[in-house]
């Protein structure tokens, strides 16, 4: 993979080798900051034996329904009986259970405030608790971090109940009815001492100080609404973490001060959300400076979604499948340690990458043994730290928490929301050769459906998908199933062999049933939008409007002081950037704009902007020359040496962009332009959503003014 870095006409080695200075930043290390040093949950692979057992019952496990308004999830999940009796944990449910499920139910006494904690906890992703592999072997827990709230803490006949779930449960909110969250860090042990992280902290990229410079003690979270039209204080960007039980705040925090989340003793941070958005499946993550990648990988993170009076209508006129008909898939990859425990890919191997450093001009991580080399591929790093990596690639495909699930099905039609919540993969998923509509995007529904036989979809998208299962025979079985490389799209070819390119099965088990929903007959023809006035048919937009500003953004990769590979954003005028330098596009409050991507590196990036939903316009592929730029804190980025010059006509987005978006895939050698209108005044990110270039360095600032 050493090569796949090179692109448009770069020189093959020694690039640029004599802009580097000797002497680089780097941020300060502390201990407080620990993370799994255990070398086996660095693995670029799950343990081998433990993979089999797995692979060997897929499909066993019932796919959980995210949208489980009563209590058959969680009791799926901890195996429970007919009277509610969970042998493994020795408890039993309450029989007075109240409907709790996978949605968010407000605190008692509010309807419109709920209070959600971080936790962590022990969870049945490889299957339910207390059951058993071919070979009669117990299948182990994971321990992982997830949200959850009051509803869960006593859910047993002896006070207990469980901390949170996996992956954190869903909120079900309506357009134009704002709700309040106190949002708690509680990853503490029962002493509330901070928990070190379940995977390894590569303390050279993530922060280590508060903004008084005092070390931080314990996991900083940090909560983003993915979709969300949010105020700047509500965003929770990258500066806006909190450590457990808010002993220590990020600069974010206290930077607008017209809520109470600046109160010195509080213990945890509120966030507004107004919902004005229209209907749409948005998701919550961690975004943590420093820990996006392992804290959302961890667990931190869920569904939020939208209704609104459209989708009421298209319920209504039997159109729009509901109830246990619509089924959010969330598909993330894993590595796996023998135990179960979660593994993520951070103990590098050879950083062979796009690295012009010369030998011997390159730092050297912590253990790395005495001339190491990053310029030979064929080195074997062996150091006591975990490093990170550009990209992390699970090799067990989970689906809503569960590893390689079974949806049972009825012969009908079926709303599937998919979300790609994956680091770095990239799915291109066929539904067993059965063609299906795709009727939404990110921010809402198509103006009409779009006839599909596979899907693509990048970290951070939501693709919302109608599939009729009515012509299958009874008793049919189909595989949905992934073929795209990686790193997309130049990367390693996926096998139909490989165990990711499996993702689920479906059945049609179930009988027909009509008496709880009716059956639904959308098709190609069907009006998606305009059946209410606030969800207006959007114009066709292909071609830039007249009189709008233009911003010509880059996407470029460096490489820091240790020669690792490290994807920019910038300017086309100026070159790459880090996310610590300063914004430097700055819109007027409630202009429109359109900006480009100029993508001048080898992979396809998912773009996603803060506070906005866009339009994508179309792509054009151009040409240029790039040479190495000298970064703020001396490592190396890259800029173009002349203008670069698109070389065909653009190419309107497809169908299927043509809605509201807020992540664009902006392939290598396009230019990919979108159209936004900002609409909140303050300071917002824009980056990669591949976690592992968001971190390291793929992420700039903007602000409306």
């Amino acid at each position: 993979m050493a090569n796949r870095r090179k692109f448009l006409g770069r020189a093959a080695a020694g690039v640029g080798a004599s802009l580097l200075p000797g002497i680089f930043y780097s941020k300060p290390l502390l201990a407080q900051t620990v993370g799994n040093l255990q070398a086996a949950s660095w693995t670029g692979a799950s343990d081998a034996a433990l993979a089999q057992k797995v692979w060997d019952i897929r499909f066993t496990n019932a796919l959980p329904w995210a949208l489980d308004p009563g209590n058959a999830v969680l009791a799926g999940a901890l195996n429970a009986d007919a009277a509610g009796r969970v042998p493994v944990l020795n408890v039993t449910l309450k029989a007075s259970l109240p409907q709790l499920g996978f949605v968010y139910q407000p605190d008692a006494g509010s309807t419109n405030t709920y209070s959600v904690k971080a936790s962590q906890m022990a969870w049945p992703i490889l299957g339910p608790l207390g059951s058993k592999f071919a070979d009669g072997s117990p299948v182990p827990m994971t321990t992982v971090w997830g949200y959850g709230n009051h509803d869960l803490e006593s859910i047993f006949t002896n006070g207990t109940g469980l901390a949170a779930t996996f992956p954190a449960r869903t909120f079900v909110v309506q357009r134009g009815s704002p709700i309040s969250v106190n949002w708690y860090n509680g990853l503490v042990d029962a002493n509330g001492k901070p928990l070190p992280h379940l995977l390894g902290v590569d303390q050279t990229i993530s922060m280590q100080t508060d903004a008084l410079g005092s070390p931080l003690n314990g996991v900083p979270i940090a909560i983003h609404h993915h979709g969300g039209d949010s105020a700047r204080e509500f965003d929770g960007g990258p500066d806006q973490w909190f450590t457990p039980q808010r002993v220590q705040i990020g600069p974010g925090v206290t930077a607008a001060a017209t809520n109470g989340n600046t109160a010195a003793g509080s213990d945890h941070l509120t966030y507004t959300y107004d919902n004005a958005d229209e209907a749409a499946m948005h998701w919550y993550h961690d975004h943590g400076e420093g820990v996006t990648r392992i804290n959302a990988y961890a667990g931190l993170a869920g569904l939020y979604v939208i209704r609104d009076a459209n989708e009421a209508a298209l319920i209504a006129a039997r159109l729009l499948p509901t109830g246990e008909q619509e089924l959010p898939l969330i598909i993330q990859d894993k590595l796996f340690q023998a135990d179960g425990s979660l593994a993520y890919v951070a103990d590098s191997p050879a950083l062979n990458g796009w690295n012009t450093l010369a030998p011997g001009k390159v730092k050297t991580l912590p253990g790395f043994p005495t001339g190491y080399n990053p310029n030979d591929p064929n080195t074997v790093v062996t150091g006591n730290q975990p490093t990170h990596v550009p990209e992390m690639f699970g090799d067990i495909i989970c689906v809503n928490g569960v590893a390689w699930p079974r949806l049972d099905v009825e012969p009908r039609q079926y709303r599937l929301r998919l979300l790609n919540g994956s680091d770095s993969r990239v799915y291109n998923l066929s539904f067993g050769g059965l063609g299906f509509f795709q009727i939404g995007t990110d921010g809402g529904l198509l103006n009409a459906p779009v006839a599909m036989n596979a899907i693509q979809i990048f970290p951070g998208e939501r693709k919302d998908v109608l599939i009729d299962f009515s012509s299958l025979k009874p008793g049919s079985k189909l595989v949905v199933s992934n073929d795209a490389p990686f790193p997309y799209p130049s990367g390693s070819a996926t096998a139909p062999t490989d165990p990711w390119a499996t993702v689920l099965q479906i059945s049609v088990s179930k009988t027909l049933n009509t008496t709880v929903n009716p059956v639904t007959k959308l098709v190609r023809t069907t009006a998606l939008r305009g059946r209410d006035a606030a969800t207006p048919v959007l114009p066709l937009v292909t071609t830039v409007p007249k009189g709008l500003t233009v911003r010509k953004i880059m996407l470029g990769e460096g490489c820091d002081e240790y020669g690792r590979i490290m994807p920019l954003i910038g300017t086309v005028a100026e070159g790459t950037k880090r996310y610590q330098d300063p914004p430097d596009i700055f819109p007027v409050l409630g202009s429109t704009e359109i900006w480009e991507f100029w993508n001048s590196t080898a992979d396809s990036h998912p773009i996603h902007m803060h506070l906005v939903r866009f339009r994508a316009i179309n792509r054009q592929a151009f040409k240029g020359r790039i040479q190495e730029k000298l970064l703020s804190n001396g490592w190396a980025g890259v800029k173009f040496s002349a203008p670069p010059e698109p070389t065909t006509d653009p190419v309107p987005a497809p169908a299927a962009e043509q809605g509201w978006k807020d992540t664009i895939v902006c392939p290598p050698g396009f230019i990919t332009r979108v159209m936004a209108t900002f609409t909140r005044p303050g300071k917002y990110v824009y980056h990669c959503h591949i976690l592992g270039h968001e971190e390291h360095d793929m992420m700039r600032w903007f602000e409306v003014r």
